[in-house]
């Protein structure tokens, strides 16, 4: 009887301890406010038919002004001797969208992973970029989803969106994840850490008709990527550098195929942008530094990315940014910051197959954003954040309009973390 009970007691302590060895949490975010907009774009050159200025306004209530709606499973399990297993899996919701399943969604992360105190941490999956993990660590904004920073270019969101021009549109500045991916996180070492991306997609397929419309469709079809970040503390200032390369190729792409920027099939929506590109070299770079003077923080970025036709290499479209800010805590429960872009936008060159083509002239860019929280508690936040964005005179197709963009978004709201 004795060894029974023994025994009983024994196994509950070892489930007891199993338990606490392993956790799944539930987190998300809710967003909601009112959003409005406004853009004057001037048109002219002699091919326009209808020269001036186009104005448009829009404004109601919205969501993702701050952050972008989202739930998600994250979980770990102590695997003993400093290693552990882990995972995350979270989805964009548009609570907006009128869905009767608002919460089936798109996918933004989905990854599972081993750590090893000491080491550092692997994980595969749809994951964030090595770009966009260090700007969520080092921009004043907080990479919201209002117009005012070159860092983040957006469209603010699909149902207010209005027609920027393509310096100032959405995923021209950086890819914000990816799929098919390991990476690589170490711990950090005298201050230093590193973060490295691999992705391999990669398929190759023999022609399986000899004739007839469906010929020739075989090859090649690969989508293929690294990336590599460093981060430096030393006390109270902040250190990182970035680059990344990623490419989609098929022996389909003609000189005449359009490159397709990685993610950009998801521009100016809250869902996910983990899309591929298409005929396509995307490379990024990014490089950053802030330091805590105590009463406030502030910060530098450098940003540049260039997308390069992979069938036609002479054909290619730049973007570049940096940008200043601050970002303080005014009171215990008031936090405030400004922060001021500029940046140039070129365009791809019209592809053609004879003659030369038009490359457009570079278009410069400028950007600032105001904004503030009042902190209701840990996790419950009132916002106001007012932004402007404007682009200079360009014409961006080969006698096609010419047109620069003054555009301006503000948002109130209330946001909830979970």
């Amino acid at each position: 009887m004795k060894k029974s009970l023994l025994a009983l007691t024994a196994m509950g302590a070892f489930a007891s301890v199993a338990q606490a060895q392993s956790s799944v949490t539930v987190y998300g975010v809710i967003d909601e406010g009112y959003v409005g907009s406004n853009v004057r774009q001037g048109l002219g050159g002699a091919v326009n038919t209808t020269a001036g200025t186009m104005k448009g306004t829009k404004g109601g209530f919205t969501s993702g002004a701050e952050s972008t709606n989202r739930i998600g499973l994250r979980g770990s399990e102590d695997l003993g001797g400093g290693s552990s297993a882990f995972f995350t899996l979270e989805m964009a919701i548009t609570p907006d969208s009128g869905s009767t399943t608002p919460l089936v969604s798109t996918t933004r992360q989905a990854f599972v992973g081993l750590k090893k105190n000491g080491i550092g941490a692997a994980a595969i999956g749809t994951q964030n970029t090595v770009v966009y993990d260090a700007l969520l660590a080092s921009d004043p904004t907080g990479v919201n989803n209002m117009m005012g920073s070159l860092m983040h270019t957006s469209a603010t969101n699909a149902a207010i969106a209005l027609p920027y021009t393509s310096g100032l549109s959405s995923d021209n500045s950086y890819n914000t994840r990816i799929g098919n991916s390991l990476t690589f996180k170490s711990d950090k070492f005298a201050g230093f850490g590193a973060r490295a991306m691999v992705v391999a997609n990669s398929a190759t397929t023999s022609q399986t008709n000899t004739g007839g419309a469906a010929a020739g469709v075989g090859g090649q079809n690969n989508v293929t990527g690294a990336a590599l970040g460093i981060d430096y503390t030393w006390q109270k200032l902040n250190l990182t550098a970035n680059y990344q390369t990623f490419k989609a190729s098929a022996n389909t792409s003609a000189i005449t195929t359009v490159p397709t920027l990685f993610g950009a099939t998801a521009s100016g929506t809250t869902g996910s942008t983990n899309a591929a590109g298409a005929n396509v070299q995307d490379d990024g770079q990014y490089y950053a530094a802030n330091y805590d003077f105590g009463v406030l923080k502030a910060y530098y970025q450098y940003l540049n990315r260039k997308a390069t036709s992979v069938s036609a290499p002479t054909y290619y479209n730049k973007f570049t940014s940096q940008q200043i800010g601050v970002r303080s805590y005014i009171t215990p429960t008031i936090e405030a910051w400004a922060a001021a872009s500029m940046g140039k936008y070129q365009g791809m060159a019209t592809i053609v197959t004879t003659g030369t083509p038009y490359t457009p002239g570079q278009q410069n860019l400028t950007a600032m954003q105001l904004g503030a929280n009042y902190w209701l508690s840990k996790r419950t936040n009132l916002y106001a954040i007012y932004g402007q964005a404007a682009s200079s005179n360009v014409a961006l197709t080969l006698n096609g309009n010419t047109s620069s963009t003054n555009a301006n978004n503000y948002a109130v709201g209330v946001r909830h973390t979970f």
